[in-house]
């Protein structure tokens, strides 16, 4: 039980990391500011990407991995709807038409692998959870 509590605590941080990163794209993306400010956080793109986009990532399958063997449909929740805020934020991007450019069609493609992979653990976690019940009865 200690495992999903440390995994869900890991899946929300990486849930709030994913919605200040969206909100500072936003806020970057809307004008507001001086042209060199990025955003409301005082680091530039690619950090901003690495440090809240990756760390939301990596966190997102760490709580993956330590809960393998524990059912939670929270966490199956939570992974699908990382997953899934990361694929609409970059489904955004491109209906606003910030990948005109070769570099940010393939950083919009591999964001977008990125979520469905996230979505794609929830969805085996899902299957995994099932098996294990299954077994204990």
């Amino acid at each position: 039980m200690i495992k999903v509590k440390v995994a869900t605590g890991l899946l929300v941080a990486s849930l709030i990391l994913l919605m200040i990163y969206g909100a500072d794209v936003a806020v970057s993306s809307s004008g507001v500011g001086p042209p060199s400010h990025s955003g409301f956080l005082p680091i530039n793109k690619a950090a901003r990407g690495g440090v809240f986009g990756g760390g939301a990532v990596i966190m997102s399958i760490i709580g993956f991995v330590i809960t393998r063997r524990d059912p939670s449909r929270v966490i199956v929740m939570l992974l699908i709807i990382n997953g899934g805020i990361i694929i609409a934020g970059m489904i955004i991007l491109i209906a606003e038409g910030s990948g005109t450019t070769r570099n940010a069609t393939i950083t919009i493609g591999s964001t977008i692998g990125t979520g469905i992979v996230l979505v794609g653990l929830g969805i085996a976690k899902v299957k995994s959870d099932r098996a294990l019940i299954e077994r204990k009865h």
